[in-house]
Parts: structure tokens; C-alpha cells; sequence
């Protein structure tokens, strides 16, 4: 049988699931807000629409290829990121159902603005996007071959593949009696919060989010809209502690700042990582 495959790359409080939350798949049904977002998201990962599957198999088996891969050029592996691979899903279930194809979704959200919704520990300063499909009925072993075979023959998707200093990654298949859709997000983790940061946050509040970074120190909490340029680092109230500020609404990136000692005597620098995504309302707002 016949199949067509394409293929994209790109680089790059209250915390609560309703268990009741219907999955609202369709793009002109859904919500923009973040909480109301995330636990769209969730509803539909967890109870995923009549004619759709997540094919766990299949992400195993190009997770494996990739590794493969990448020990063969020299590379480390990566090490599967389980909180990614709702982002990953998300995605390829968004375009199988909504029939596009692109980073962008019909909602105008790119692959930062998905993993921060949906991984709510990951803090990382590169994140890369592959995606892939195929249309028609294979077997698993064609699926993986002809979707890995035709990335590394794309110099953006084999840069994806074989980028050094990433460290984990996720992947994500949903299949359809129609074809396959895969996509796979490679990061560098260079910290984790230690625990789920909450979707809403209120103006004015104080806010406690520890968290663990890898080869930085964790001078504060900071936010940031977007880029590390737009970044501000949060008053103070104690160790991982910040004060939101009054004025501030809408969504933004809770972060922390990273600070390491320079390459000259004497010298600091510091950066501000991606961060999960989180709604600022008013004080005292339902």
C-alpha cells in the first residue's frame, strides 16, 4: 500500500484535575486560559476520543531508534521524560484529530507554550520539536523505519535527532484507521521544581516553589513572558518564596533565576529557564 509521510522540526495557586472535565478535542470548542486548558488536556489524554490511540508501543520504539541513533554518532542517550510525553501526545492527537499539520496549533500555541502547560516540574533553556506522519495501514516496523529514515534524511530534523546537550525526551503516536502521527520534543532538563506548580496564581500572593537545578544555583523565583529578555525576578519572602506582583494578570511563565560563577575572577552569570506555564488573576477572584 501507498503512504505519504511529512515531516516538521523546530527549536526552539491552585493545581487541580476534575476528574469530571469532559475532553473538548475539537479546536472551536476549547478554551484558552490556562487551567482550563491543561485540564482539557488532560481529559482528553486520559479518556482519549472514540477512533484515536496512543500506541505506546510505537513510542517505545522510536525512543529506542533515536537512542540508537545517537550512541552510533558518538552521543549520549537520552533519558525518557514521562512529564513530557503529555506535551508530545497532546500534539500529535491535536493534529489527528483537527487535521493540520504544523508546529503553530489551530489555538496559535507552539511547542514552549504546550510543554509548558503540560509539564508543570520542567524548567530548561532549549527545547526542540519533531514531527512526522504517515498516512495509510502499516505495521509497526514499516511506521518506525520509513518516519526515522525520512527525519535523518532532513538536515533540521537529523540537527533535532543529533543535538548535543539535550538530555531528555518524550515522544508521542497516536494512530487512526487513516495513518500515524508522531511527535517527538527533545530538552536540555536543567532543573526540576519539586513539586507541580499550580495553574492559577493570584495577584499580590506569596508563592513557595522549590526547586533543584543542575550545573546552576537557584538564586529566586522569577517570571518571565516568552524570552529571557522579558524575565523579572520576584520580591523576595524567604528561601523559594516570591511575592506575585499586584498589577500583574494573565499568563505567565513562573521560573527561577540560575546563577554560576563566570569565566573571569570574580564573575556571575545568570540565567532564566522556561518554566510552567500559570494563570495571574486578581486578588480575592473566583
Amino acid at each position: 500500500m501507498r503512504g505519504i509521510f511529512v515531516l516538521l522540526t523546530i527549536f526552539g495557586g491552585v493545581f487541580a484535575f476534575q476528574a469530571n472535565a469532559q475532553c473538548r478535542i475539537s479546536f472551536a470548542e476549547r478554551a484558552n486560559d490556562i487551567p482550563t486548558y491543561v485540564q482539557n488536556g488532560q481529559a482528553c489524554l486520559s479518556d482519549i476520543p472514540d477512533g484515536f490511540t496512543f500506541d505506546e508501543t510505537l513510542e517505545a520504539r522510536f525512543a529506542e531508534r533515536i537512542n540508537q541513533t545517537r550512541r552510533a554518532h558518538g552521543l549520549p542517550t537520552l533519558v525518557y521524560r514521562t512529564e513530557l510525553r503529555n506535551a508530545a501526545r497532546w500534539h500529535s492527537l491535536d493534529m489527528a484529530a483537527n487535521d493540520f499539520f504544523n508546529h503553530q496549533g489551530l489555538d496559535a500555541t507552539m511547542p514552549r507554550d504546550r510543554i509548558n502547560a503540560l509539564d508543570r516540574t520542567l524548567l530548561t533553556s532549549l527545547l526542540l520539536e519533531n514531527i512526522a506522519s504517515i498516512t495509510g495501514n502499516f505495521d509497526r516496523d514499516t511506521v518506525v523505519e520509513r518516519l526515522h529514515t525520512g527525519l535523518m534524511n532532513s538536515p533540521s530534523h537529523r540537527d533535532a535527532i543529533l543535538r548535543d546537550g539535550i538530555t531528555h525526551f518524550a515522544m508521542g503516536v497516536v494512530t487512526t484507521d487513516r495513518g500515524v502521527w508522531l511527535t517527538e520534543l527533545f530538552v536540555r532538563e536543567d532543573g526540576t521544581f519539586d513539586r507541580p506548580v499550580p495553574l492559577r496564581l493570584e495577584a499580590g500572593s506569596i508563592i513557595r516553589q522549590p526547586a533543584t537545578l543542575r550545573r546552576w544555583s537557584m538564586s529566586g523565583l522569577a517570571m518571565m513572558h516568552g524570552d529571557d529578555a522579558d524575565a523579572f525576578d520576584l520580591p523576595e519572602e524567604g528561601w523559594a518564596m516570591g511575592r506575585v506582583p499586584e498589577d500583574l494578570q494573565g499568563k505567565i511563565d513562573l521560573t527561577v533565576r540560575g546563577e554560576k560563577a563566570g569565566p573571569q575572577p570574580n564573575q556571575t552569570v545568570y540565567i532564566h529557564f522556561h518554566g510552567p506555564t500559570v494563570e495571574v488573576r486578581p486578588a480575592h477572584s473566583s
